[in-house]
C-alpha cells in the first residue's frame, strides 16, 4: 500500500532542529514491511500547510500518518482536516504523546480514523496490512478510534518493544537529512552531526514528565548503537553525535561498554548526552571523556531543596553541584535545564534556584513548568480547574518559555517578572565571572539560535537586571491570588 507520512513543524526561524526519530522507526517497519512510504516533513523542509498537503496529495496515499509530539497539535489538527479533505478516501492516523495521552481529543479534532497509542512500529504495520486487506483492524493493539456514537474506543494495550536491536535504523533517507544535519547541535555549533536512539524508557517519576516509552528501561546493544554510528559517519559525514534518550546514563556497565566501543571504533569522534546527577561517577565521566564524550545535560530543574521533592527529583541539590563538578573536572562541559512555577513554587525557593547556579558557575534557561498531557501535574492542574479549554490549552503548547498554566500561588504577572529577573540575574552573574570570553561566546550562541531579535531581547533583560528596572506595570510586593 501507498503510504504517506507526514511531519509538522514547531515554528518557524529556528536554526536548530530535532530529528523525527518516532515517525523515522514507523517508516522504516513499514518499508520493511513492504509499503511503499513517502515522508512529506514540514519542519526538515520548511513546508507551509497549503504545501504539505498538496504533496500528500500528489502522493495519493491509502493511509496518512501524522507524527509529531503534543506541542506540534495546532499543526495537526490543520493538517488532518485539510487532509481529509482533500483525501477523503485515505485511512488516516496520527501517532506520538498528543495521541497516545489524549486520544479523543485527536480523533475529533484531527478528523483522525484512529489514534496509535504508544510505540508505533509494530501497531502501524499491523494496521497498514489490514487496511489493505480490507480486514477488521479494531481489535489491534495499541489503537483507539471513535464509536458510531462518538465515544472514544481503547483496543487492548501494546506491549512495548522487547528487543531494540530488531527494530530497523530509522529510514534516514525518506527525511531531507541535510536539514538535520547542518542544523545547530545542542552545543549551538553547526557542525555535521545526527544522533542516535540508544535506550527506551526511564525508571523514574518526576511529576512533569510523561515518558511514552514506560518506566522499564530497555536498551539496545552497544555494538548495535555503534555500528549505527558508523553508517552514520560513512554515509552522511557526521562528525558529532549524541543519544538524546530519557536518561543515558542509567546504567553503568551499559555505558562503559559504549565508551568502550566508540573509543577503538570511533576514535576522533564527539558526542553528548542526557544524564542524571546521581548516575554518574569520577570513573564513569572519565572514561566517558576518554571516547569522545564533550557535552553532557542534567536535568536540574531548580536549587531547592523543596522543590525538588516536590517534583518527586530523588536528587538533592548537593548531588547536582557534585556532578557538574566532577563532569568540569573530567574536561567536559557540563549543562542543567531549569524550571520555575511548580505547586508550592515561592519567591524564596526561586531565589535559591538562583543562588544555585551562582555556586555551580552555570546559566541556562529558566522554563515555565507546564503540565503537559499524560503527567501528574497535568492531571492535578486539570482537577484543580487550571485548564479550562483543553483544546485551546494544546494550541498553546510550545517550549515552556511562555506561562501557560500558572500552578502557583503568585499572579501571572508576578510570576513572570519573577522568572524574568531569575534568568537575567543568573545569566549576569555567569557572564561577569568571565566576561572577556564568556561574553563573545554568549552573544555568537544566541545569534546564532535566535537571530538578531532574539539576542536584542536578551541583552534587554540582561540590562533591566544590572539596572534594577523592572517591567511596566508589575508590583514588586508578593500577591496570593
Amino acid at each position: 500500500m501507498r503510504i504517506c507520512l507526514v511531519y509538522p513543524p514547531y515554528g518557524s526561524g529556528r536554526r536548530s532542529k530535532y530529528f523525527p526519530f518516532g515517525l523515522a522507526y514507523v517508516a522504516a517497519s513499514l518499508r520493511d514491511a513492504g509499503h511503499d512510504v513517502t515522508v512529506v516533513d514540514m519542519e526538515g523542509s520548511d513546508l507551509s500547510v497549503d504545501a504539505a498537503v498538496a504533496q500528500v496529495s500528489a502522493v495519493k496515499p491509502g493511509m496518512i500518518g501524522i507524527g509529531g509530539m503534543v506541542t506540534r497539535f495546532r499543526y495537526a489538527r490543520e493538517l488532518g482536516r485539510r487532509l481529509r479533505e482533500a483525501l477523503p478516501d485515505a485511512f488516516l492516523i496520527a501517532g506520538n504523546s498528543g495521541a497516545t495521552t489524549l486520544p479523543g481529543i485527536y480523533l475529533e479534532s484531527c478528523r483522525l480514523d484512529a489514534a496509535v497509542r504508544g510505540e508505533g512500529e509494530t501497531t502501524a504495520v499491523e494496521l497498514a496490512r489490514a487496511v489493505e486487506s480490507g480486514g477488521e483492524w479494531r481489535e489491534i493493539p495499541g489503537l483507539a478510534y471513535l464509536s458510531p456514537e462518538g465515544r472514544t474506543v481503547l483496543s487492548p494495550e501494546r506491549e512495548h518493544a522487547g528487543d531494540l536491536d530488531a527494530l530497523p535504523w530509522p529510514a534516514w533517507d525518506l527525511f531531507p537529512i541535510e536539514s538535520y544535519i547542518h542544523s545547530l547541535d545542542h552545543r549551538g555549533k553547526p557542525t555535521r552531526h545526527m544522533e542516535v536512539v540508544a535506550s527506551r524508557g526511564c525508571p523514574f517519576e518526576c511529576v512533569y514528565c510523561y515518558r511514552i516509552y514506560g518506566r522499564r528501561v530497555r536498551r539496545r546493544s552497544p555494538e548495535s548503537i555503534v555500528a549505527e554510528i558508523e553508517e552514520l559517519v560513512r554515509r552522511y559525514r557526521i562528525r558529532y553525535t549524541g543519544f538524546p534518550d530519557d536518561l543515558f546514563t542509567s546504567d553503568r556497565s551499559f555505558v562503559l561498554e559504549v565508551c568502550r566501543l566508540m573509543r577503538e571504533r570511533l576514535p576522533g569522534l564527539r558526542w553528548s548526552c542526557l544524564g542524571r546527577v546521581n548516575t554518574v561517577d569520577e570513573d564513569l565521566l572519565s572514561e566517558m571523556k576518554r571516547s569522545g564524550c564533550y557535552w553532557i545535560s542534567y536535568g536540574i530543574e531548580s536549587g531547592s531543596a523543596v522543590m525538588l521533592e516536590t517534583m518527586n527529583r530523588r536528587v538533592t541539590p548537593e548531588q547536582c553541584l557534585n556532578a557538574l563538578r566532577l563532569t568540569r573536572e573530567a574536561g567536559m562541559h557540563a549543562e542543567g535545564s531549569f524550571m520555575i512555577g511548580m505547586y508550592g513554587e515561592t519567591r524564596e525557593t526561586v531565589e535559591e534556584t538562583v543562588e544555585f547556579c551562582r555556586k555551580a558557575d552555570i546559566t541556562a534557561p529558566m522554563l515555565f513548568v507546564t503540565p503537559y498531557p499524560g503527567t501528574r501535574i497535568f492531571d492535578r492542574a486539570m482537577a484543580d480547574g487550571r485548564i479550562g479549554d483543553l483544546e485551546r490549552f494544546l494550541e498553546s503548547m510550545n517550549a515552556a518559555d511562555s506561562l501557560l498554566v500558572n500552578l502557583t500561588d503568585m499572579t501571572d504577572d508576578e510570576l513572570r517578572s519573577l522568572r524574568k529577573r531569575a534568568q537575567a540575574r543568573t545569566g549576569l552573574g555567569y557572564l561577569l565571572r568571565r566576561p572577556f570570553t564568556r561574553i563573545p561566546a554568549l552573544i555568537l550562541r544566541h545569534l546564532l539560535l535566535m537571530g538578531p531579535a532574539g539576542l536584542a531581547r536578551d541583552l534587554a533583560a540582561v540590562i533591566g537586571s544590572a539596572t534594577g528596572r523592572r517591567s511596566k506595570g508589575l508590583d514588586p510586593e508578593p500577591r496570593v491570588r
